[in-house]
């Protein structure tokens, strides 16, 4: 398996950047080497990993001269969740960085007073993390990884020209996941193309969701929520068995067997939470301290699996490749 990224330069974000640098919005500045930062991963998943280690990597002088990373993984358990949240709260975070939309809201529902600096929530306005991606307006900002289904819909029509039907794969209820799958609605109906809607509740309904799409289907599309990605194994499962090309979800979804995908690169993603949280340590006001959209690359492709599949891959999406495999 061959994986090769074109140079993504994450941006540095100055202090005449970011709003109130240096002042007492944010509880007033801290000592890095002093403060203590409480990451919930969410769930375990590749790209998970990989914005780990861009936020260890953007955070690796500060660790250095003393700062505390705290990283725990709740498995998506929403009792233990709530536990998570509670023993953030009242364990002495100074800064607490959720991953994925549901862990961010469950974290700024549950404290008003500890910045949140969220990372990679694709939708933070929708899902009520933000008043603003400008201003924030309370205790919250992040980095927003913005995933729009629409040029991954144009990717399937170009690689399936006769396109009929697509099946969408999402958690009903989830933020990201519904204003998604809204977009991939409405593209799907400007392309005059059918949709057949297979929701989850959790991750393991995924394989009984994408047994419903069996037949029914010419490809699957994931909008792209966390509960959907983490558990896209099983929904791969099924696509394989029957010969159903799925597209969508993040690099995740692609290595795990999916065949394109538009993508970050998810350790600069990472490096841009790290660059925030020390902006929001140093004194920087979450309320006015913009949310950071990293730019995308192009596309996750999976040309091993398109080749299996028979579907040949035009020389501008080849082109648009971040990844190959």
């Amino acid at each position: 398996m061959k994986r090769t990224y074109l140079a993504l330069a994450a941006s540095a974000l100055a202090c005449t950047t970011l709003a109130a640098c240096g002042e007492d919005g944010g509880g007033g500045a801290r000592d890095a080497g002093d403060a203590k930062v409480c990451v919930d991963q969410y769930a375990t998943a590749t790209v998970i990993d990989d914005l780990l280690t861009g936020i260890k990597a953007g955070l690796a002088d500060a660790i250095d001269d003393g700062l505390e990373l705290d990283v725990q993984n709740p498995n998506a358990d929403a009792a233990t969740e709530q536990t998570l949240a509670q023993k953030f709260i009242s364990g002495g975070c100074d800064v607490i960085v959720p991953v994925g939309t549901s862990a961010s809201q469950l974290m700024a529902t549950a404290t008003k007073d500890i910045p949140i600096v969220f990372a990679a929530s694709s939708t933070p306005v929708d899902a009520e993390l933000v008043a603003s991606m400008d201003e924030p307006g309370g205790n919250v900002t992040g980095v927003a990884d913005v995933i729009d289904p629409v040029p991954d819909i144009d990717a399937m029509k170009q690689l399936i020209p006769d396109l009929d039907k697509v099946g969408l794969i999402w958690k009903l209820g989830d933020p990201a996941g519904d204003a998604q799958a809204d977009k991939a609605r409405a593209h799907l109906d400007e392309l005059g193309v059918e949709y057949v809607e297979a929701t989850i509740s959790n991750g393991s309904d995924i394989t009984q969701a994408a047994q419903s799409l069996v037949g029914k289907v010419d490809a699957i599309e994931i909008p792209g929520d966390t509960t959907t990605i983490s558990a896209v194994e099983g929904l791969m499962k099924v696509a394989d068995d029957a010969k159903l090309p799925v597209y969508g979800g993040t690099g995740e979804a692609v290595a795990a067997g999916a065949v394109i995908s538009s993508s970050y690169d998810y350790e600069v993603v990472g490096k841009e939470v790290a660059t925030l949280v020390l902006a929001v340590l140093d004194g920087a006001d979450p309320a006015t301290t913009a949310v950071v959209v990293p730019e995308t690359g192009g596309f996750d492709l999976n040309r091993t699996k398109l080749t299996e599949l028979g579907i040949d891959v035009p020389a501008e999406i080849l082109d648009a490749a971040l990844t190959t495999q």
